[in-house]
């Protein structure tokens, strides 16, 4: 397969990574998207309900029914319908700037859905996972979750509603997208200090988050020892 269309992990992982730590309105979860978004990107954000303003179908215009990031002359416009439930437009947003943070070439899908559907199809299927998996990094941290699993917690669907505040569905494809991510995951080996070092520098910013939610407290001194022991663990997951 054309290495054009497979989903980089490494760079979707990266890029959530640094948007966890520099963000300064992510301190815990749930956290106000909005505020991130305000502060991190130019994007404009808007509800569907000014298109049906005009006498418009957004659905049928933004061929979406839940949202859709566009580039209009330089510009970047979110279109989001704010009558879905709060935590799914949450999760929508997040994936939705994720084309945003992971530079994705919109220019080019909209062109090959024009002149080469397969084309279109192939890398519209690459976008969508990488934009969840962005998403499902961003809300539900896997340096986090591997944490509180190793306090005792069990990591399911209803503990990620609770804990997280994230729809059934975005729970559900939280942990699926644990075991689409193991081979490129178990492939680093140790051998990416950039992602370890951030592996340690998450847990540290959001100790107070884990320590509320687990049964059993901790220190975030850096160790070595401890960080390949994370990396260990990530992989007893699947």
């Amino acid at each position: 397969m054309n290495k054009t269309f497979e989903p980089d992990f490494r760079n979707v992982y990266e890029k959530a990574n640094e948007l966890l730590m520099c963000s300064s309105f992510i301190r815990t979860f749930p956290f106000a998207i909005d505020k991130v978004i305000e502060e991190e990107t130019d994007i404009e954000i808007v509800g569907f309900n000014e298109i049906r303003k005009m006498g418009a179908n957004p659905e049928e215009i933004l061929g979406s029914k839940d949202g859709i990031l566009q580039e209009q002359n330089g510009r970047y416009i979110m279109f989001i319908n704010e009558e879905m439930p709060e935590c799914r437009k949450i999760f929508t947003k997040g994936h939705e700037c994720g084309h945003y943070f992971l530079c994705h070439d919109l220019k080019k899908l909209n062109y090959y859905k024009l002149k080469d559907l397969e084309k279109f199809n192939k890398l519209y299927s690459k976008y969508e996972v990488e934009t969840n998996m962005f998403a499902a990094q961003l809300f539900m941290p896997e340096q986090v979750l591997i944490e509180l699993s190793k306090r005792g917690c069990h990591i399911t669907v209803e503990f990620l509603t609770k804990t997280f505040a994230v729809s059934k569905e975005a729970a559900e494809r939280r942990i699926k997208l644990f075991q689409k991510v193991y081979e490129w995951d178990s492939s680093r080996k140790y051998k990416n200090t950039y992602a370890l070092s951030y592996d340690d520098l998450i847990l540290q910013k959001f100790k107070s988050f884990i320590d509320k939610h687990s049964h059993r407290k901790n220190t975030y001194e850096y160790d070595l020892e401890r960080e390949l022991e994370l990396e260990r663990e990530r992989q007893s997951w699947y």
